[in-house]
């Protein structure tokens, strides 16, 4: 089920080749507490790149090992099959070494070639070695450059050791498992990743049912970060819809705010309403069957589930650690878990949102979403789009607002209208059930006529 195959990688494109690769050593260094920094790759494939694609320039004599073998390594990333015959003409061209080559034996350093289209015996392999080796000619330092050669097989296994970078690969390559994915702007945002979190000093979130003091975001998610960041750990983050409960797990994972970021090739994310495939609970037995170091994020996590993937999650033999989320009025607190609750935004939160998402919005249009809201990002966002350019709000009173907000921008509908009214009457309610015992959207239709 978790798995990912030499064929899959062959089916990268070159670009994505390159990802995967600069991926992968940013999570071998994360993983040995190494800043993520000193790898770099970018730039058009097609480009001028010197002969290395990416590289990573630790401190010399940095302890090291592994797939990335060295402190300072550059990689060549080839889609196409490199041959024996294909590697001189790649490290000489026109005859002569590559400068970078050259650079990487003074500093002792290693040279790695990775070609998805090869698939090599251990012979093979080794033939390549050698031609990697010829290719040095008489440099003065040879023995000083490790070199080493990476067919589609090699990096299928580097994969696996990390679980988001074998759901990024599935979901490049059309295998993806329906619902489940890797470290990406899991809540919405039109500049997707690069989108930076906003902060305030406002203490909003508590840890427990019962703190009242609360924390500034960035301290609460520090210490959840310490929560997850090893295996067993176990967190619930709830608060109402629309505060942001996502967006911050989706921080968690960034490393531009606040320290010590958790690693997001470990991120799996699935949000329930999805209906995934499999099931959150058979995703945590196959990661721990197969000691998968894994990060789960389950978004509108029921209760019931959440306890089940706690128990999984704190069994000795698991590899995970967890987090869910939900829209959560219980007071008792699961076993073995760490809840944290997400207050609603300040109002000037709001407003630098607003005025971020909307260019055009005025400022005081911004501030009168934001004061409406009452500190809910979904309700401001909604709110503010149903704006039309050169369009204000000014002189709307609250009702006017509130019903902008539930028609948005459709035709008005006054029984749709009176619906709503009735199932906010209670905190929440049964809403599928028609008939039975269990049936409370009929007693709630009672009340309104409906």
């Amino acid at each position: 089920m978790f798995e990912i195959t030499p064929d899959d990688i062959a089916r990268l494109s070159d670009e994505e080749l390159r990802s995967l690769v600069g991926f992968l050593c940013e999570a071998e260094l994360r993983s040995r507490g190494f800043p993520v920094s000193a790898v770099t790759w970018g730039g058009n494939q097609n480009a001028a790149d010197g002969g290395i694609d990416v590289r990573v320039a630790l401190p010399a004599g940095t302890a090291i090992n592994g797939f990335v073998p060295r402190p300072l390594v550059g990689f060549q990333v080839k889609k196409p099959d490199m041959t024996p015959a294909a590697i001189e003409p790649e490290m000489r061209p026109d005859g002569v070494l590559r400068p970078s080559i050259r650079e990487l034996a003074e500093i002792s350093g290693a040279y790695i070639l990775v070609s998805s289209g090869t698939h090599a015996s251990d012979s093979a392999l080794e033939e390549r070695r050698a031609a990697m080796c010829r290719a040095l000619g008489r440099l003065r330092n040879r023995d000083a450059l490790l070199l080493d050669f990476y067919d589609r097989a090699r990096l299928a296994t580097w994969v696996r050791n990390h679980a988001g970078a074998v759901l990024w690969t599935r979901n490049r390559v059309g295998r993806a498992l329906p619902a489940w994915r890797p470290y990406e702007a899991w809540a919405f945002s039109p500049e997707g990743l690069s989108d930076t979190y906003l902060t305030e000093d406002h203490a909003r979130l508590h840890v427990g049912t019962t703190d009242e003091k609360g924390l500034p975001v960035v301290v609460g998610i520090q210490r959840i970060r310490d929560c997850l960041r090893v295996p067993h750990g176990v967190v619930r983050l709830v608060g109402l819809s629309g505060v942001g409960k996502t967006r911050l797990v989706q921080a968690l994972f960034d490393s531009r705010v606040g320290e010590e970021s958790l690693d997001p090739t470990l991120a799996i994310y699935t949000d329930m309403a999805d209906e995934p495939d499999p099931q959150p609970t058979g995703m945590a037995l196959d990661l721990i069957a197969t000691r998968a170091r894994a990060i789960l994020v389950i978004d509108n996590c029921p209760p019931d589930l959440h306890q089940r993937l706690s128990e999984r999650c704190r069994a000795p033999e698991s590899t995970l650690s967890v987090i869910t989320i939900e829209y959560d009025i219980q007071d008792d607190q699961a076993e073995g878990t760490d809840v944290f609750r997400l207050e609603p935004s300040s109002a000037e939160l709001i407003r630098q949102l607003i005025r971020r998402r909307y260019k055009d919005i005025s400022q005081i249009d911004a501030q009168t979403i934001a004061d409406f809201s009452g500190g809910n990002a979904r309700v401001a966002l909604t709110l503010a789009n149903t704006l039309e350019k050169d369009e204000t709000l000014a002189g709307l009173s609250h009702q006017d607002l509130f019903r902008r907000l539930f028609h948005q921008r459709q035709t008005p509908d006054e029984s749709l209208l009176r619906a709503a009214q009735a199932c906010t009457l209670v905190y929440s309610f049964e809403g599928e059930a028609i008939s039975g015992a269990q049936a409370e959207l009929p007693k709630l239709g009672a009340i309104v006529g409906m």
